[in-house]
């Protein structure tokens, strides 16, 4: 599904990204973990072409990103941003419709087949009593949740999300990943940033761990919590209790 080749990326004189080549499987549930500053967001970035790599290129299905018409890709590739905020008002219901743009032609009015698809990305992200209020009287968590289901309207087969958990309660936050495992289940191909660990060691298939804008490791999520990982990319320590990893200075 993607493939990142030689990918280097720098912004104001300054290295964010440096030479990552890894590829993601097409219907998995992919991770990418790493400390604060490690370039997460910004391999996410370039990857849907919000920014433009400096060097190396990124493949959808073996095509260059760059070749592929804005519109296609927008339609093909889906992102969630960290912390989203929408400074003005518009109902819950026509931001998600705006998931449907991609498909349609300029003054397009919205199908049926289009409200249906909106209809049920609200219903899978339990934001359809949301639907009338606006989305400047909601939670820092309710728009969380609104915007995962713009994403979901545009049924694109790649969606990025960038800690899409982060601003949400514990039972919200288990909510999106059962939901993140489920889209997997139906063919889509998932690339989240998690903050949360135990997170991307219970959900995830694959963990990529990035450190200092470099790739450190990208495998099975089994094999990515090793203490002496753990310990180099985030200098802790790690120890399994049950089935929960435990951190400790």
């Amino acid at each position: 599904m993607l493939s990142i080749e030689n990918l280097a990326f720098v912004r104001d004189g300054h290295p964010i990204l440096k030479d990552i080549t890894v590829k993601y499987a097409a219907g998995r549930l992919h991770g990418l973990i790493g400390p604060n500053g490690s370039g997460k967001t910004t391999l996410l970035k370039n990857i849907c072409r919000i920014y433009t790599p400096t060097s190396g290129r990124i493949l959808l299905k073996n095509r260059d990103c760059r070749t592929i018409p804005r519109r296609r890709l927008s339609a093909q590739v889906a992102l969630v941003p960290q912390n989203p905020r929408v400074g003005f008002p518009i109902r819950v219901y026509d931001l998600v419709t705006m998931g449907r743009y991609p498909h349609l032609k300029r003054f397009q009015p919205l199908s049926d087949n289009d409200r249906r698809v909106v209809e049920e990305a609200l219903a899978a992200t339990n934001t359809s009593a949301l639907r009338e209020r606006s989305v400047t009287e909601l939670s820092g968590g309710e728009v969380q949740l609104v915007m995962i289901a713009r994403a979901l309207a545009t049924e694109a087969e790649l969606i990025l999300l960038d800690e899409p958990t982060a601003s949400l309660d514990i039972g919200n936050s288990l909510a999106v990943m059962d939901l993140l495992v489920k889209l997997k289940n139906q063919g889509k191909t998932i690339l989240t940033a998690l903050h949360d660990l135990n997170q991307a060691r219970r959900f995830c298939d694959t963990v990529t761990i990035l450190k200092a804008g470099r790739l450190y490791f990208h495998g099975p999520a089994a094999e990515a919590f090793r203490p002496e990982t753990m310990r180099e990319v985030f200098e802790v320590g790690c120890t399994m209790k049950g089935k929960t990893l435990e951190f400790s200075l």
